[in-house]
């Protein structure tokens, strides 16, 4: 999960070129995972005084926001809002996962970072910039809170110690991301995947196809089909479309180099 670009890393939009470009993948992606779109009452949820940022705020504080707070469905493989739209709320995921990722003017899409419960982004870009520089799109399916722009620079006004909650998210981010970028540069494409691939297990299962596992560890579909082809032979998972089994986790994190 590479760092999420909504607390100011990877500034510089992509051209229109490259936005719609975005918009084209993620729509033929949306169009394709129709059918597929499950909600599972065994997914995990988090209480809104749990998740980053809002775990700082004091009981009469969040009493206040409460009302404010508005839900959002999130479904598979579809799109929450697009690089380059109006950065109107912030996010606060309540259950299921998102993706973070940017497209380049020729189409390619890289997964920036994967986000879980409790986890916040469209920060910054709430805060201090009018666009979205990053698209977001649902992995599983899930809920999301959104606070309104408005609603939360009046929070930060009001509570300039929660600056320094957001100082703490971002520091944190740009340590997995720097870590990342080392991994990219240094680790073999299996070392990669199994990364990715772990941190999309939940319960033994990894509902995720290989073309996201592929933008997730930064190299191509071909490469990503051709190792997960190998784990698979080698008793390490059992694959079907869009569904991934884990059956040797610990395999699996020696190859990640955990």
């Amino acid at each position: 999960m590479l760092l999420d670009p909504s607390f100011g890393y990877g500034a510089q939009h992509n051209r229109p070129a490259a936005s719609r470009g975005a918009r084209s993948g993620a729509a033929q992606r949306s169009a394709a995972a129709t059918d597929d779109t499950i909600e599972r009452d065994d997914e995990p949820e988090i209480k809104i005084e749990l998740a980053e940022l809002f775990q700082a705020l004091a009981p009469d504080q969040l009493a206040r926001v409460r009302p404010q707070l508005r839900e959002r469905r999130v479904e598979r493989q579809r799109v929450l809002f697009f690089e380059g739209e109006a950065a109107e709320s912030l996010w606060v995921l309540r259950r299921g996962q998102v993706r973070l990722y940017k497209a380049s003017a020729n189409g390619r899409v890289t997964t920036l970072e994967t986000l879980g419960p409790g986890r916040i982004f469209g920060a910054i870009s709430a805060l201090e910039r009018e666009t979205y520089p990053a698209s977001a799109e649902g992995v599983t399916a899930g809920v999301a809170w959104c606070l309104p722009r408005g609603v939360l620079l009046r929070l930060l006004a009001e509570h300039p110690r929660l600056g320094i909650e957001v100082l703490r998210i971002v520091t944190g981010r740009l340590h997995e991301a720097h870590e990342r970028l080392r991994s990219f540069a240094h680790d073999p494409a299996p070392a990669r995947l199994a990364r990715a691939l772990l941190a999309a297990t939940r319960d033994g299962e990894a509902h995720v196809t290989r073309r996201a596992l592929a933008e997730a560890s930064g190299t191509t579909v071909e490469t990503a089909i051709r190792v997960l082809r190998r784990f698979e032979r080698e008793g390490l998972l059992r694959g079907d479309v869009g569904l991934l089994r884990v059956v040797d986790v610990a395999t699996l994190r020696r190859i990640a180099g955990r």
